[in-house]
């Protein structure tokens, strides 16, 4: 057992405090030897003692020893304590008086009763034992008186007293002192020893050779076993089995003079388990013989820690629901493999598929059920692909492969399998589930490298020709400088809208919107065109789902409300209560940059906040409505309004009723443009602008084409009407014109909620 374990193990083994009143037998020894030693000194020859006075003197011993050993024994501090020392007293009188009297030299012990209670007792038992003392002198000097105590021993006295007092004072303060820092010693080694055996992490103490010496039970805890059970093993026994982390950082922290720093190493428990630990460790150098240096290690257990870091890690690179990688993840290996095939030649391709009619299952069934179906897609897809190619959730419903090898045939093959394996999972659900197929665009890294093009574009415009193909199906681009048509056509589209953005080719057409009631226009519709090199107007339907793939409609919408808001500043010095109506893709809904061109323009050209009308479409919407959500939110409080817009058309139109912030509903035209000659189209009108009304929210008929129409909406309470019939889109300077006439600002017919 070691000197270190030895001394914790009698710090808590004794819990008393240390007590002078009760001195051990090993205190008294001295004590008892001195008076006994005078005892036998008074046998020696010449002397001319009775025998009667010696067997007093050993009755006294002996009661005095007996006294000794039964106060030390008892748990209490009783009146034998003094009593033993009030007996040395009578003792040393008898002994003098045996001894020849003045001359027999005996006369120092009497101060041995005073030291013994000034170390043993109180203040007040050590001032009567000095008293004693004095009686004890003074007594035969009375009594007796003749040569054998002479009235000299009163000087004898006084100096016996004064010494006992100044002594016994002198070394009962030493006692009082060391007995309190005793005390305050006892108290800091039992705390250091607490410290050590229940810290919360393990605490190891180590031999120079790496030999456990000492282990507390947290450390035990961590391996399995119990601490005393480590003791002469090495620490080093404790780590996984090929692990040599523990054996290097008790190397290098004997070797070093101060801290050895932190380590990660593994120790493997009792159930065969590793628990990552974190050692550091420092070397206590005693300096002298009989306490060796030793080496201090603490052990944290980092094992919950260091699972959620992994967590975390797995999550940066992860899509949450279905476990896949995610897109940065799958960026990542993009450019790892491309890298690989500029160094060893192009091989392998670039699958991107996307779920069709998937929005039905999130309208008909709920998010819930499109997030199952999302979970169990990625399944289909890992079994659809070898171990080595990347599988990744790229965000919505749609999916990314990086195939790692193998030609363009090879891909077909994994592309096919893929949206077969999908449409027999689908078949085997229930609802509108069983309608969700795959249309996958597949792209080999030697046509891409052919084409010049970026890979994931060549692949997202390829995915489309799959869906306008007829869906379910792969579109694979083919090898060689040869470009389908459709695919070039949408490369030259992204082309046009880079250059339209960079050379201001975009204008911005109003369309009037009448307020039913009054039959003023006092708002427009903001419609984008682009300007083809040849003059030609473009409308959006030709270029928007382009620039969306592309990325392109964040930077194509900043446009838009930019010249949209100046627009309106423009109008509204003419119109204060003019309001104008924005379209915004779903592609730019919570886009930061999007959002602060909207506050910038507005502040810029002083516009209020509310005359300006965002149009979010349903349909577009649809990809994340939280999103939505909260994108309108923070703009609705800076006093912006929203339409919902194409109301009717989606699946989860009463979902989005409930979910997003609107000013007004946009009735979808297909409900609007027949309504006059069907009951079916009238009856769900009406029942739209009822649900709107009930909501506290207005509504806008589209697609107002006819006479007929307008008389059925005002008819059935519609708020405001927009079609060919109120008017065409048209340019600022034509809507001005024919549109805007100078009126008060409280004039009725502005669109106001």
């Amino acid at each position: 057992m070691s000197a270190l374990e030895r001394a914790l193990e009698r710090v808590l083994a004794v819990r008393a405090e240390f007590d002078r009143t009760r001195p051990s037998l090993r205190l008294m020894r001295p004590f008892g030897i001195a008076l006994g030693v005078a005892l036998v000194a008074v046998l020696i020859p010449p002397h001319d003692t009775s025998g009667a006075l010696i067997v007093v003197l050993s009755v006294i011993y002996a009661t005095i020893l007996f006294a000794f050993i039964y106060s030390s024994l008892s748990e209490e501090r009783t009146w034998v304590a003094p009593a033993a020392v009030f007996l040395v007293i009578p003792y040393l009188a008898l002994l003098r008086e045996a001894g020849g009297g003045h001359g027999s030299g005996y006369e120092p012990l009497f101060v041995a009763p005073v030291v013994w209670l000034a170390i043993t007792g109180s203040k007040r038992e050590m001032y009567a034992a000095s008293l004693l003392i004095a009686a004890a002198i003074l007594a035969p000097v009375w009594l007796i008186g003749g040569p054998r105590y002479p009235v000299d021993d009163l000087r004898l006295l006084l100096v016996f007293a004064v010494s006992a007092f100044v002594i016994g004072r002198v070394v009962q303060r030493i006692m009082v002192r060391l007995e309190r820092e005793t005390r305050t010693a006892r108290a800091a080694n039992e705390r250091s020893a607490r410290l050590f055996l229940d810290a919360p992490h393990g605490v190891a103490v180590l031999d120079l050779h790496g030999t456990i010496v000492l282990a507390n039970g947290a450390l035990g805890a961590i391996v399995g076993i119990r601490g005393r059970d480590m003791i002469g093993q090495s620490l080093a026994a404790f780590s996984a089995p090929g692990d040599d982390s523990v054996e290097a950082h008790v190397t290098r922290a004997l070797e070093s003079e101060a801290d050895s720093g932190v380590s990660e190493c593994v120790l493997r428990n009792d159930l065969g388990q590793d628990v990552h630990v974190s050692l550091s460790s420092r070397v206590l150098r005693h300096g002298d013989v009989e306490e060796p240096d030793i080496l201090l290690v603490n052990v944290v257990d980092v094992s919950e820690q260091r699972r959620y870091h992994d967590r975390l890690a797995h999550l940066v690179d992860h899509d949450v629901l279905t476990g896949l990688a995610n897109r940065r993840l799958f960026d990542l290996e993009l450019q790892r493999h491309l890298e690989r095939c500029r160094r060893y030649g192009p091989t392998g391709a670039v699958l991107l598929l996307d779920l069709d009619n998937f929005k039905q299952v999130n309208d008909s069934l709920g998010h819930n059920a499109g997030d199952e179906l999302l979970v169990n897609i990625g399944s289909v897809l890992r079994r659809a692909v070898r171990s080595t190619d990347v599988v990744a959730r790229l965000g919505g419903d749609e999916f990314g492969v990086i195939v790692t090898d193998g030609d363009q045939p090879a891909a077909a093959v994994v592309a096919q399998n893929i949206v077969d394996r999908i449409r027999e999972h689908a078949a085997t659900l229930d609802g509108v589930s069983r309608r969700v197929t795959a249309s996958v665009g597949a792209v080999t890294f030697k046509a891409a490298s052919d084409h010049s093009v970026d890979i994931l574009a060549l692949a997202d415009m390829t995915m489309y020709d799959a869906k306008e193909a007829g869906r379910n199906q792969v579109a694979l681009l083919p090898e060689g400088e040869a470009r389908q048509p459709r695919l070039s056509a949408r490369l030259q589209w992204q082309d046009r809208i880079e250059a339209a953005l960079a050379d201001d080719r975009f204008e911005l057409m109003l369309q009037p919107i009448m307020h039913v009631e009054t039959g003023l226009v006092d708002s427009a519709e903001a419609l984008l065109r682009l300007r083809s090199e040849d003059g030609e107007l473009v409308p959006p339907g030709r270029f928007v789902y382009i620039a969306e793939r592309a990325g392109l409609m964040p930077q194509v919408d900043a446009w838009v409300v930019e010249r949209s808001i100046a627009m309106l500043a423009e109008i509204r010095r003419d119109v204060p209560g003019f309001c104008l109506e924005v379209n915004l893709s779903g592609h730019s809904i919570g886009d930061a940059m999007v959002e602060q061109t909207i506050r910038d323009s507005l502040a810029r050209h002083d516009v209020e906040a509310r005359a300006l009308i965002l149009e979010i479409t349903e349909t577009a919407a649809v990809a994340d409505v939280a999103l939505a959500r909260e994108f309108a939110m923070r703009l609705a409080e800076l006093g912006c309004r929203f339409a919902l817009d194409d109301f009717g058309a989606g699946f989860g139109s009463f979902y989005y009723l409930k979910h997003l912030i609107f000013d007004y509903v946009k009735i979808d035209g297909e409900f609007v443009a027949n309504v006059h000659t069907s009951q079916v189209d009238r009856t769900i009108l009406r029942s739209i602008v009822g649900i709107a009304r009930d909501l506290g929210k207005e509504t806008v008929a589209e697609f107002v084409s006819a006479p007929e129409i307008l008389e059925v909406i005002r008819e059935e309470g519609v708020d405001y009407a927009q079609g060919y019939l109120i008017g065409r889109p048209i340019p600022l300077e034509e809507f001005r014109q024919e549109f805007l006439l100078p009126r008060p600002a409280d004039a009725p017919g502005a669109l106001e909620p």
